[in-house]
């Protein structure tokens, strides 16, 4: 119980609020607020839900089930892996072309004359393998 108290307390400080203040969105007393924090009572489930929409924090968070986690934190960690996965895919499909363009020219210069039209005729298939290959792959 120490350890909701005490970050009922560094939320309320850290937003520069009250507990008079805090008391007055929460629709309760600053007496309860009080209690709260020094671990004499523990609010309700509903304030818990309404804490942790004021403060942009998870219950668990209040509780102590977590470290700092905010919502929006969250959502710029999916962001971030989706935008991580998105540049491999990008530097994949870079290190296959090359590959598939140094192949023609290889095929080009030991075929002389009919090389370009089979680079042309091996670049389309290459490039939808190239491309399901790394949209397909996770």
């Amino acid at each position: 119980m120490d350890q909701i108290n005490e970050r009922l307390k560094e939320m309320r400080l850290n937003a520069g609020m009250s507990q008079e203040e805090l008391a007055s969105k929460l629709n309760v007393s600053r007496q309860s607020v009080s209690k709260w924090e020094t671990g004499d009572s523990l609010s309700d489930i509903l304030k818990l839900k309404q804490l942790s929409k004021l403060y942009d924090v998870s219950i668990d968070y209040i509780v102590g089930n977590t470290e700092f986690d905010r919502k929006e934190d969250t959502q710029k960690t999916s962001e971030q892996a989706v935008l991580k996965k998105q540049k491999a895919k990008r530097a994949l499909k870079g290190v296959l072309w090359g590959t598939a363009c140094m192949l023609a020219a290889f095929g080009m210069e030991v075929l002389k004359q009919d090389g370009w039209v089979i680079a042309i005729f091996a670049a389309v298939p290459m490039h939808f393998l190239i491309n399901y290959y790394v949209d397909n792959k996770e």
